[in-house]
C-alpha cells in the first residue's frame, strides 16, 4: 500500500510540475508578443531588451571570427587560395585605420576542390572601439600569387544602431571595386562572436 501511495504522490507531483512549466512558458510568450500587458509585459520585454542591449552600446568590443566561408564555385579547380581577413574602422570624421590583419598570423592556404574554402580565427580575438556613426569594413583577400586580390567584403553602415560584427553575415563578392553577383546566393559568409568589454576610452 505504501508503494502505491508513493507512486500516486510522484505522479501528482509530476503533473503539477508540468502545469507550472506550461504556465511559465505561456506567460513568457504572452509577455513577449504583448509587451503592454500589465506587469507581465514589461518584465518579459525588459528581459529580452537587456539581452540585446549589449550590442547597442558604444564602447570596446572583443570579437572572434569563428568562420569565413567562400564558395569554391567562384574559383578555378586546383587553384590555391590564401584566405586572409582585414578589418578597417572609419570614425565619424572619416579617419580610417586598420584594426586587425590575419596575414600577420601566417598563411591560410586552401586548394580548391581539395580543401574546404573556410578558415577560422577563434583563437585570436581582437578588440575594436565602436560608436554610433562609425563604419567597419571587413575585407576578404587572397594573398596567393603575384599580387593580392580583394575577393569580398562586408560593411556596416554609419547609420547602424547596433554593433555590426556579431552573428552570421553575408559577404559581397567583388570584381575590383565593384560588387558582383555570386553563383549561388548566401554561400559566401563570415561568422562573428562579439562581447561588449567596456565603454569608449576617454580621450587623453
Amino acid at each position: 500500500m505504501a508503494d502505491k501511495n508513493k507512486k500516486k504522490g510522484g505522479s501528482k507531483a509530476g503533473t503539477l510540475l508540468l502545469v507550472v512549466l506550461l504556465l511559465v512558458v505561456g506567460v513568457g510568450v504572452a509577455g513577449y508578443f504583448k509587451p503592454d500587458l500589465p506587469v507581465v509585459g514589461p518584465l518579459v520585454n525588459g528581459f529580452f531588451e537587456k539581452g540585446a542591449e549589449g550590442m547597442k552600446k558604444d564602447g570596446v568590443y572583443t570579437v572572434k571570427i569563428t568562420k569565413v566561408v567562400l564558395d569554391p564555385q567562384e574559383f578555378d579547380a586546383g587553384e590555391t587560395v590564401d584566405v586572409q581577413v582585414l578589418i578597417k574602422h572609419t570614425n565619424k570624421e572619416g579617419k580610417t585605420e586598420t584594426v586587425w590583419d590575419s596575414s600577420k598570423l601566417g598563411e591560410n592556404l586552401r586548394e580548391v576542390g581539395e580543401n574546404p574554402l573556410s578558415v577560422t580565427h577563434s583563437e585570436t580575438p581582437f578588440e575594436i572601439t565602436w560608436q554610433s556613426g562609425d563604419q567597419i569594413t571587413v575585407e576578404i583577400w587572397d594573398y596567393k600569387g603575384l599580387s593580392n586580390t580583394r575577393l569580398a567584403w562586408y560593411k556596416t553602415a554609419a547609420t547602424d544602431k547596433e554593433f555590426g560584427l556579431d552573428g552570421t553575415r553575408t559577404l559581397t563578392l567583388l570584381d575590383g571595386d565593384n560588387a558582383r553577383n555570386p553563383r549561388v546566393g548566401g554561400t559566401n559568409q563570415i561568422v562573428f562572436e562579439a562581447s561588449h568589454k567596456g565603454p569608449v576610452p576617454a580621450e587623453e
